[in-house]
């Protein structure tokens, strides 16, 4: 059985699936790298995918689930930093990105160091977008570990500074003659991509088991009649949100077609309107949404147990 972990995008609501991941290390006492044979992740799933499988200095994962967890407690302040100055000069981030990414590089460099995308201990798929070409683009773990350049084989702080260049948050990443941004444009839910590969990587496996962690989802109630003289300056800010969230719940309908429910499991947690924005790190916002992640994982114990059992097999 070929066993995926699929983390979807969405900034520093990426606390809840790494709290459900803190959970799951609890329960099974091994590391989550060593639970998956693919973990996919998007823009904060890629920062969650990189970190939980980068080796330290004797092939050991050098991150918990819970170090993670207090990596965005820590750093998600100083990531989404907004000075007044910037605020002014970006006029809210209309012109510019609205935040440096200083304090994000610096971030990285700090927890993956020189580390490549060939070295990870379990094989990585983390998605980004190259504006250049007008195409989907996937880091992949097997194919650095063939194709030793500098643009197959990227640093482990590239491939995260990739897939987190999300549109008018931050900006995108050149790379060899490529511009890079945030994955989620075309894949917040990693999931079917995650599937296509593992089917690639290992064709003669028949059973595939789909672990998928949300970071969330905020249901709006927007009849037809409240919407249906809406023009462009109406539409401009939940358009956006739309179609994420749109996007996310087809590949949701899509994998519980392709491998079934019991081979299928999906974790996703209803906000609160107070915590929908990907970058809002305050300290009440953030032990928030990890509080929303624990209330969740208790409700949902059913499925989080049935999981376990079948990776506890492995």
């Amino acid at each position: 059985m070929i066993s995926i972990l699929s983390i979807d995008g969405g900034g520093i609501r990426g606390l809840i699936p790494a709290t459900y991941l803190v959970e799951m290390e609890k329960r099974l006492g091994r590391p989550i790298c060593q639970l998956f044979d693919l973990i996919a992740g998007t823009s904060t799933g890629g920062i969650i995918a990189a970190t939980l499988t980068l080796a330290d200095g004797h092939g050991q994962p050098k991150y918990t689930a819970e170090q993670i967890v207090a990596a965005y407690m820590e750093n998600g302040p100083a990531v989404f930093h907004r000075s007044g100055l910037r605020h002014v000069l970006t006029l809210g981030g209309l012109t510019r990105p609205k935040y440096s990414p200083h304090s994000l590089d610096m971030m990285l460099e700090r927890y993956l160091g020189t580390k490549r995308l060939h070295s990870t201990l379990t094989e990585i798929l983390v998605t980004a977008y190259d504006m250049a070409s007008a195409t989907p683009w996937f880091f992949k773990t097997s194919f650095a570990q063939k194709h030793h350049t500098a643009v197959d084989d990227p640093l482990l702080t590239q491939v995260v500074r990739a897939t987190t260049a999300a549109p008018t948050y931050f900006p995108p990443l050149p790379l060899a003659g490529h511009c890079l941004v945030d994955g989620g444009v075309f894949a917040s839910n990693p999931g079917l991509c995650a599937y296509a590969q593992a089917r690639k990587t290992y064709p003669g496996e028949q059973d595939v088991f789909i672990v998928s962690l949300g970071t969330g989802l905020l249901t709006h109630n927007r009849p037809c009649a409240k919407i249906y003289n809406w023009g462009i300056i109406d539409w401009a800010v939940p358009i956006s949100d739309i179609m994420l969230n749109a996007s996310s719940a087809t590949v949701d309908y899509q994998l519980q077609a392709l491998v079934g429910r019991e081979n299928y499991a999906r974790f996703q947690v209803q906000l609160p309107p107070e915590s929908a924005a990907m970058d809002d790190a305050s300290e009440e916002n953030m032990q928030r949404l990890v509080a929303l992640a624990e209330s969740s994982i208790r409700q949902q114990k059913a499925s989080l147990d049935r999981v376990c059992d079948v990776l506890s097999r492995r």
